[in-house]
């Protein structure tokens, strides 16, 4: 079967990738051309991992092409990988998915009889899928006759988008149709190991799909929860307060620690759209009160800087770490983002930042009054309080060999006893 990807945004780009490296033979198009123009001269659009690595031993197997036509006329199965942007009241928009749909529509109608799979992996509000069936339909096509709309969303998280293609926990399949199960041998087809494939209709699909994310925002908030509690009593350390509640095996210790808010393009749009979704459904809203507490979370870190600045030596706040993680080059709506926008607000003097994966625009940087340091030991030497705002094995490899910081560790990564700063841990009294 050869596939076709539309759409090579973060998520379509990786994944056309993917399904290259399994000698799938893989169409590809994307109305912007300086994406194609990048791919066709070997350079990743992106900073992902393995993109680029990926591109140059697989390129073989993808064919760049501007032509939509071309493209359903050659291929069996089209996954569009679109963007769906969150709207006002949190719900996501199909505007970009309905205009792809339009042309292939008109497409197909000129290809009667041909059951061309439509196969969405966008994530998409619940009862998407049957829009885009009516809305093929009002085109004078015949549902599961002419087309398939099946919805295959990935789990994935960017900086590590195809090692989750590649070894995922599961594989989401809807389909409203009993030949939706020809992605089932699709996927057969493409994982040599036996792989977990959930077969629902469409709408349970979509409803699980968001679920997901906010049932882990969920458990990224108790943790906080349990994080702050430990940080209000004495002679406790949340770290093994929550290392202890993750030996339940119906728990587990995937996203039960201590860290910063939960951020990133997907958990609080996800979170949000559940909310937006169950209006009318339930008279109690979870996804509501966890993004209240979510919100919150930056507070407390504002509380421990602005207990540390008492200290009159420490002057100068150094915040390593702008994007919401590691390999990734999201600034916006990150727990770095959201901290400087907060801090700016009581604190006057300038806040040194780094971060190696993004450098942040000039208009960033004059707004919110920061100094961008390139070099890591500069930064360091620079800066008397420092925030860890992610996990990172160099900064922990350059803390341990400084003197004299006051180091606010989120994320449980440094020793206290192997460097001669101080080390002030969130979760551990302060």
């Amino acid at each position: 079967m050869i596939s076709s990807v539309i759409g090579l945004g973060k998520l379509g780009f990786p994944f056309a990738l993917f399904l290259a490296s399994k000698k799938q033979k893989v169409i590809c198009y994307d109305s912007n051309k300086k994406i194609l123009n990048d791919i066709s001269n070997l350079k990743s659009p992106y900073v992902e991992p393995k993109t680029s690595s990926y591109l140059k031993k697989y390129y073989k197997n993808i064919h760049i092409c501007e032509d939509l036509e071309y493209l359903i006329n050659k291929s069996q199965i089209s996954h569009l990988v679109l963007p769906t942007p969150s709207l006002k009241n949190n719900s996501f928009s199909n505007s970009f998915i309905l205009r792809v749909l339009d042309k292939i529509g008109s497409i197909l109608l000129k290809k009667k009889n041909k059951k061309h799979i439509i196969n969405i992996t966008s994530t998409v509000m619940p009862e998407s899928c049957n829009i885009f069936s009516k809305f093929l339909s009002d085109k004078g096509l015949i549902k599961n006759k002419d087309f398939l709309i099946t919805y295959n969303p990935h789990f994935i998280a960017q900086g590590t988008t195809i090692k989750n293609l590649e070894d995922p926990d599961f594989i989401l399949i809807g389909s409203d149709c009993k030949d939706g199960k020809k992605l089932i041998s699709y996927y057969d087809k493409i994982y040599k190991k036996k792989i977990k494939i959930s077969y629902l209709n469409t709408v349970e699909a979509e409803i699980a799909k968001i679920s997901v994310n906010s049932y882990i925002t969920t458990k990224i908030t108790f943790s906080n929860f349990i994080s702050e509690i430990c940080q209000n009593t004495k002679n406790v350390d949340a770290n093994k307060v929550l290392k202890t509640i993750g030996e339940d095996h119906r728990i587990g210790h995937d996203y039960l620690g201590v860290g910063t808010k939960y951020s990133g393009p997907c958990f609080p749009r996800d979170n949000k759209a559940l909310n937006y979704f169950i209006d009318g459904k339930s008279k109690y809203s979870l996804p509501k009160y966890i993004d209240k507490i979510n919100n919150e979370q930056t507070n407390r870190l504002i509380e421990m800087i602005n207990k540390s600045l008492k200290n009159k030596y420490l002057k100068k706040i150094g915040i390593f770490g702008l994007t919401y993680k590691d390999k990734t080059n999201i600034i916006k709506d990150s727990q770095s983002y959201d901290l400087i926008i907060k801090l700016r607000k009581r604190y006057q003097k300038k806040i040194n930042v780094f971060d190696k994966n993004v450098k942040p625009s000039s208009n960033f940087v004059s707004t919110y009054k920061l100094s961008y340091f390139e070099n890591i030991n500069l930064f360091i030497k620079e800066s008397d309080l420092l925030i860890l705002m992610y996990p990172n094995k160099e900064i922990v490899k350059k803390i341990l060999k400084s003197k004299r910081k006051l180091i606010i560790d989120c994320w449980n990564l440094i020793d206290p006893n192997k460097t001669r700063s101080k080390i002030v841990k969130l979760g551990n009294y302060y």
